[in-house]
């Protein structure tokens, strides 16, 4: 027949997997929204480059506005000029005719800049398109995964809880509510060995006293220091 203590540390044992258990669980939507953020940072690559063609777009369509504009002015221009009496006014028109032609140039080769640009934002566009669509299959099966996970671990929390709960029926009420206090405030051991004469939780040295208690496994033997239940290894 097992001790008080023994059937103590077979409760903590399964608390600890508990919270092993519990822990994972919560970390696992976190780690999926790691999983996430790399797929949205491909995402948000290929949104920025083709919002980069969109607005190259609208600046070369600007450009043949521009360019229109100033043909036109030319068209008028020499209209005009055929109309005119004196030698300086036809100067005067050549003058903003060169102009406006000089204008078209700059506007023109502002163009074939922004048509190189496309083409290289093309090329990027059709490298993101890849890459994002290698990220999508990496994290769809990664997230399927910590599905699986997920659930797995949801089931060995439930079977270790039920255990646990038809272990603690058999322990003795007044060490399992003690036990019980003790595990909530540590979080971790409740239960620990006396080490080299000094508790196995707070590590300090104890009595020779209190050392000689914690042999006896059906005593209840606490470290006047941190309050956990002490058990003695031979």
């Amino acid at each position: 027949m097992s001790s008080k203590i023994e059937d103590l540390l077979v409760i903590q044992d399964r608390d600890r997997r508990i919270n092993r258990l519990e822990r994972e669980i919560e970390d696992l939507p976190q780690r999926q929204r790691l999983i996430e953020a790399q797929l949205d940072a491909h995402k948000k690559a290929l949104h920025d480059a083709e919002e980069d063609i969109r607005k190259k777009g609208l600046e070369q369509k600007d450009l043949e506005s521009q360019i229109e504009q100033r043909q036109e002015r030319i068209r008028k221009f020499r209209q005009q000029q055929f109309e005119v009496k004196n030698n300086d006014d036809y100067k005067a028109f050549e003058k903003q005719i060169a102009a406006q032609q000089k204008e078209i140039v700059a506007l023109e080769e502002r163009q074939l800049e922004i048509m190189e640009a496309l083409e290289q934002l093309d090329e990027v566009c059709d490298t993101k398109r890849a890459a994002l669509k290698e990220e999508e299959v990496v994290v769809a099966a990664d997230l399927e995964q910590f599905k699986a996970r997920g659930d797995n671990l949801q089931k060995e929390l439930e079977e270790v809880k039920a255990d646990r709960m038809k272990l603690a029926e058999t322990i003795d009420p007044d060490w399992l509510s003690r036990y019980d206090r003790l595990f909530s405030h540590f979080k971790d051991f409740a239960v620990v060995p006396v080490e080299n004469q000094a508790c196995g939780g707070c590590h300090m040295k104890l009595p020779p006293q209190v050392t000689h208690d914690a042999r006896q496994l059906d005593s209840m033997t606490l470290c006047m220091y941190c309050g956990r239940l002490l058990y003695y290894i031979p």
